[in-house]
């Protein structure tokens, strides 16, 4: 077993990709079936994996309605806004 690893940087941000179902079946498989063989893939897989769960039993409140509708009229503004401002620039 490896006691370190020379991608871990990639091997992280895989996990994270992995976890928030971005990465391919053939990403997850595969680095699921090496995880085992390298201990710092292994514990950063189940670190991630840990706090994820904790983080997701512990954060039960909804953001309220009002809220999420001003956030997403300010997005919407700024999107147009980007769009508006790219071509100018480009």
């Amino acid at each position: 077993m490896k006691k370190s690893c020379e991608h871990q940087k990639d091997c992280m941000k895989l996990i994270q990709r992995i976890l928030d179902k971005e990465a391919s079946p053939e990403e997850e498989a595969a680095f699921l079936a090496n995880k085992d063989q390298c201990i710092p893939c292994q514990e950063g897989y189940e670190l991630e994996t840990t706090l994820k769960k904790a983080i997701k039993e512990k954060c039960t409140a909804k953001c309220p309605d009002e809220l999420f509708a001003r956030i997403k009229e300010k997005l919407f503004l700024l999107i147009i806004l980007i769009s508006i401002l790219i071509p100018l620039f480009c």
